[in-house]
C-alpha cells in the first residue's frame, strides 16, 4: 500500500497525491461510476450531483476544496470526478436508502458498505495500550487502489489516515495526540434529508485534526449530519466509546469489560428507523461474533490474537473477513478492502492490503 507523506499547502498536498496516485484515482472513479449506474442513476444526474457536492465542499471548507483541486490537477482528472469520490459517502447512502425501500420487491438487493470494528481499553491488552481496529468491507474494484496519508502541518496535529486514492481525507486513522477513529456505515430513513450539513469526509479530517477527545466528539455531535454513520473513537490513556448517528439522532455506547464491537446496524434504535438490516442482515451476527471471538482468549489480548479474529470466515462470503459473492453483480461485489489494527499509545497502524487471511499486515507509524 502506497504511503504518501504530505506537507505544504492544501493545494501542494493535493498535487502530490494526484500525481502519485493518478491511475488508482482513475480506477476508483470508474468503480463508483459503475456502482451508481448499476443503481439506476443516469450518468448526467450522477455528475450533476457530483458538481453540486463539489460546491458544497468549497462552501464548507476552503482548504479541503483546494486540496481537491490539487488532486484534480496532479492526476489530470476532472474536478467533478474528484468531487464524486469525496462525496461518495453522501451519494452512496442516499442511493442505498432507496435500495432498502425496494427490498420488499427485491429481497436480494445488493449489499452496501460494511465493516466490523472493535475498541479495547488498556487494562485488557497485553501491552497496556489502547487498541482499536476493524475490517473495512467495500467494493471489490477498490482493491489495490487505497493509500495511506501521513499529513504534517504547522496548522494542525500530524495524522495518519487510510483512504481511497483521490479522497482528501479518509476512513480510519489516528493523530499525534493518540486520538483514533474507526467508522461503520449505517442506514436510516432520514439519510439525505440535510444536504447542507458538513460532509462525512470533512468531518473525518476535522477529527484527525482534533487535540482532545472532547473536541473530536464535538465534530460528530455539534451539528446534524447528511447521513447515518457509526463513529468509534478512542484516545491514548484508555478511553474508547462509540457514537451511533442518524442525520438528527445520536446515541453513545460504552465498552463492557474493556471491549466494544460494532457492525452496520443500530444497536440503540430509539428515535431511528433503521434500514441497513433489510439489505445486509449479516451485520446482526458479525458484531456479536467478533466480541465472542476476542473474549475466547481469556488472557490479556495481544495484537496477534486480535488480528486472528479479523480473519474469521463464519458465514462466508458475508463474514467478518469478507470475500466477493459471485451471485452479486460485478459492480456491487464487496470484499474486505483493508484490515486495520491501531495502537493509540505508540501511534502505529497495522494494515493488510486486502483480506487479512490472504494479505499480511504491515506496520506503519506516525513518527
Amino acid at each position: 500500500m502506497q504511503l504518501l507523506d504530505l506537507t505544504g499547502t492544501p493545494y501542494e498536498r493535493g498535487l502530490l497525491h494526484g500525481s502519485k496516485m493518478a491511475p488508482n484515482i482513475k480506477a476508483n472513479v470508474q468503480t463508483y461510476l459503475n456502482r451508481f449506474l448499476m443503481g439506476g442513476a443516469p450518468r448526467d444526474v450522477i455528475f450533476d450531483e457530483a458538481k453540486a457536492w463539489t460546491l458544497r465542499f468549497e462552501n464548507h471548507d476552503a482548504g479541503y476544496f483546494e486540496e481537491m483541486k490539487g488532486i484534480a490537477d496532479g492526476s489530470g482528472i476532472s474536478l467533478a470526478e474528484i468531487g464524486l469520490l469525496n462525496a461518495r459517502y453522501e451519494l452512496s447512502y442516499t442511493l442505498y436508502t432507496n435500495e432498502a425501500a425496494a427490498a420488499n420487491d427485491q429481497p436480494l438487493s445488493h449489499e452496501p458498505e460494511g465493516c466490523t470494528a472493535f475498541g479495547i481499553q488498556p487494562e485488557y491488552t497485553s501491552s497496556g495500550a489502547t487498541i482499536m481496529g476493524q475490517n473495512w468491507d467495500w467494493l471489490e474494484g477498490l482493491l489495490g487502489n487505497m493509500c495511506l496519508l501521513r499529513v504534517r502541518s504547522d496548522d494542525h496535529p500530524a495524522y495518519l489516515v487510510l483512504t481511497q486514492a483521490g479522497i482528501v481525507s479518509g476512513m480510519i486513522g489516528l493523530n499525534e495526540h493518540g486520538i483514533g477513529l474507526c467508522v461503520n456505515g449505517l442506514s436510516s430513513k432520514r439519510d439525505g434529508t440535510h444536504l447542507h450539513h458538513r460532509p462525512f469526509h470533512i468531518r473525518v479530517q476535522d477529527i484527525m485534526r482534533s487535540t482532545t477527545m472532547n473536541a473530536a466528539m464535538k465534530i460528530i455531535l455539534s451539528s446534524d449530519r447528511v447521513c447515518s454513520t457509526n463513529w468509534m473513537l478512542g484516545c491514548k490513556g484508555g478511553e474508547v466509546l462509540d457514537i451511533e448517528t442518524s442525520p438528527d439522532v445520536a446515541h453513545a455506547l460504552y465498552p463492557k469489560d474493556g471491549l466494544i464491537t460494532h457492525g452496520n446496524h443500530f444497536i440503540n434504535q430509539t428515535g431511528i428507523e433503521t434500514e441497513f438490516e433489510r439489505i445486509a442482515p449479516c451485520s446482526l451476527y458479525r458484531t456479536p461474533r467478533l466480541e465472542r471471538l476476542i473474549r475466547q482468549n481469556q488472557q490479556k489480548w495481544d495484537m496477534e490474537h486480535l488480528k486472528a479474529t479479523l480473519k474469521d470466515g463464519f458465514g462466508a462470503p458475508k463474514a467478518i473477513c469478507r470475500y466477493p459473492n459471485p451471485d452479486d453483480p460485478e459492480e456491487a461485489r464487496t470484499v474486505t478492502v483493508a484490515s486495520v489494527v491501531m495502537d493509540l499509545d505508540n501511534l502505529t497502524m497495522d494494515i493488510s492490503d486486502g483480506p487479512p487471511d490472504a494479505s499480511p499486515y504491515k506496520r506503519y507509524s506516525l513518527s
